[in-house]
């Protein structure tokens, strides 16, 4: 089946009549839209919610094979398993969308993102995806959008959980795990190991000098928390997750028997009191840090470290002024240090002080966000979000925003990473202005959602090859509208995205090009039917053509579009003990995220596992 028939197969779906699909019954709520719990069809951000539910019947194994499916979100992966990812929202930079865990940043301050492919999903409970411009609510970085993934949590009769799973390529997975309730307590404590033997992350046709061989993966991970209820009111609470990773990878220019490796080790710790001081303030103060280390060796020999620690204090209010009407409070301040052996040893403090207002008047939603954060090397920068919901139904609903971002360069940006990149401390701290439109049909848990955008960039940087520095762009856009669907037809759960956008940089001289690694249209298909004790579903995951850079001349190309069909069966055994198989990439499709860098050939992974 060509890609083709594949967007025209996502394209009647959207078009199905909303009076033939089912009613659920259940309805998400959920916290990254505004900073203050809602009901996710009351979000006026495009946001979507991804449940533990939805992480199992995935079968997917890290963040970077679930989020592909999403509405404005697209992965480019330098390999397989492990191998570099970067994260791109709405046609922004991977470096413009955020990351967080559990409200952590956990960032490497030389490229500005999160090494989100060594986050396998067995430690995560949740995650919630808002679109668009929030950098109002959490600071520099959101422009494209934010990602906050939450770990789990113990809940219910205190019980065991654990998987095996085996598969191609030589890949094992192991998790233990056990959480629940004790009275008053929530404790929650797993670990994993994860292997692979991978395949070699660069084609060979198209860098002849990078080595052939299987570039192997290993990912050691441990996650804790604990929360103890000390009144009705209050309650103090720890979270730990720690990842440690070894990793094999490709470079276009190294001999054909080099050997390159690393060692990259993800850190998270937090500690918070949250407290109901009167019956209509809530109140959290939250202590964390997020690190990334990382040491590349060739041949066993040093090579590079980057080391990034950031440390985070917040003090977080709400106020209930009215049953229906919210005012929030917050005082952060961000300390970020880098100690690079390319970039050096830089540190920025950031102080932030955020206001919101969250209410409803009848049919009417109002939305609005201030923001103020002073940073210690750019001085102040204000950031607002103003957005508007009109209920036309009780199922039909209009809304509208419009924001401003605010995005400081990163230190290898500014200083440079030698022998790989120069310094500029000229560059200009990257803005941008975002407006959008949408309409949702929604009823309980049932959704479809459409909207449409508009950003434009000031100052937007980028790294150019020619002088190999970082350097601010005259003027970029992107234009674009997503739609996305959950919900159920003739006993069948599907979720459907299709995004078509334009992101346009334009260069010095004012000449105007595609943004790299971003597709003009893509989008995706999923559907899970249940009989007695099996579970079945597929996965469909298309996109257009992309621009690229080659990897050895650096001169712009095209990646050719891709359809990819995965395929899922799940057997419950028992109440706990289950089968399940994932088939990725069932008719082997051959194709590229990252010009000359291979993608994952089919393969069969089975987990056998046990459950509360």
């Amino acid at each position: 089946m060509s890609a083709r028939t594949h967007w025209r197969a996502a394209a009647l779906l959207a078009l199905v009549p909303l009076s033939a699909l089912a009613q659920p019954t259940d309805d998400a709520v959920v916290i990254t839209a505004s900073r203050t719990e809602q009901r996710i069809r009351d979000a006026i951000p495009h946001t979507t919610v991804l449940t533990r539910k939805d992480i199992r019947d995935s079968q997917a194994v890290d963040l970077p094979a679930l989020l592909r499916r999403e509405a404005g979100v697209e992965i480019a992966q330098s390999g397989g398993l492990g191998g570099n990812a970067t994260l791109f929202m709405r046609g922004a930079r991977s470096a413009q969308s955020l990351m967080l865990i559990d409200g952590v940043r956990i960032e490497d301050s030389v490229s500005g993102t999160t090494a989100f492919q060594h986050l396998m999903l067995d430690d995560i409970e949740r995650i919630e995806i808002v679109r668009g411009n929030v950098s109002s609510l959490y600071g520099s970085g959101a422009m494209g959008g934010v990602v906050q993934v939450f770990t789990r949590r113990g809940t219910g009769a205190p019980a065991p959980y654990g998987e095996v799973t085996v598969g191609s390529r030589d890949t094992a997975k192991l998790l233990a795990g056990y959480g629940g309730e004790f009275g008053d307590t929530r404790l929650n404590v797993s670990a994993l190991r994860q292997d692979t033997r991978g395949f070699s992350a660069i084609d060979p046709r198209f860098a002849p000098a990078a080595n052939p061989d299987d570039d192997g993966y290993r990912n050691e991970s441990i996650s804790a928390s604990i929360a103890q209820r000390l009144a009705p009111n209050h309650e103090l609470g720890a979270r730990l997750l720690h990842t440690r990773t070894k990793f094999d990878y490709d470079d276009s220019f190294a001999a054909p028997t080099s050997v390159q490796t690393a060692d990259q080790d993800l850190g998270m710790a937090q500690l918070y009191w949250d407290a109901q001081l009167l019956e209509r303030w809530k109140s959290r103060i939250g202590a964390s840090e997020g690190t990334d280390y990382r040491t590349d060796f060739l041949d066993g020999a040093f090579v590079s470290s980057s080391n990034t620690r950031s440390r985070q204090l917040t003090w977080d209010n709400e106020v209930r002024i009215a049953p229906s009407h919210v005012l929030s409070l917050a005082a952060e301040r961000l300390e970020q240090a880098l100690d690079s052996s390319g970039a050096g040893q830089h540190k920025r403090d950031v102080d932030s002080l955020r206001l919101g207002y969250l209410g409803r008047l009848g049919a009417h939603a109002l939305q609005v966000n201030l923001r103020n954060d002073k940073y210690s090397d750019f001085g102040n920068a204000d950031t607002y979000f103003i957005g508007y919901g009109f209920d036309l139904t009780e199922a039909w609903r209009l809304t509208a925003s419009a924001s401003t971002a605010f995005r400081a360069p990163n230190f290898a940006d500014l200083f440079g990473f030698p022998p790989f990149s120069n310094p500029n401390p000229a560059l200009r701290p990257e803005r941008s202005r975002t407006n959008e439109l949408g309409v949702q049909w929604a009823r309980a848990a049932q959704r479809v959602r459409v909207v449409a955008f508009h950003t434009d960039y000031t100052d937007e940087i980028a790294f150019n090859n020619a002088a190999m520095q970082s350097q601010n762009l005259e003027k970029s856009t992107v234009d674009g509208v997503e739609t996305s669907y959950n919900g159920r037809i003739a006993g069948v759960e599907l979720t459907a995205a299709l995004t078509v956008q334009d992101a346009l940089e334009q260069q010095p001289g004012g000449t105007q090009v595609a943004g790299l690694r971003r597709a003009k249209t893509f989008g995706s298909v999923t559907a899970l039917r249940s009989f007695a004790r099996w579970r079945l579903g597929a996965e469909l995951l298309a996109s257009g053509s992309r621009p690229d850079i080659d990897i050895q001349t650096f001169e712009r190309v095209q990646n050719p579009g891709y359809a990819v069909l995965n395929l899922l069966a799940r057997f419950d055994y028992s109440k706990n003990l289950f089968i399940a198989a994932r088939l990725e990439n069932a008719l082997d499709e051959d194709y590229q995220l990252v010009h000359g860098f291979n993608t994952a050939g089919r393969g069969l992974f089975v987990t056998v596992g046990w459950q509360p």
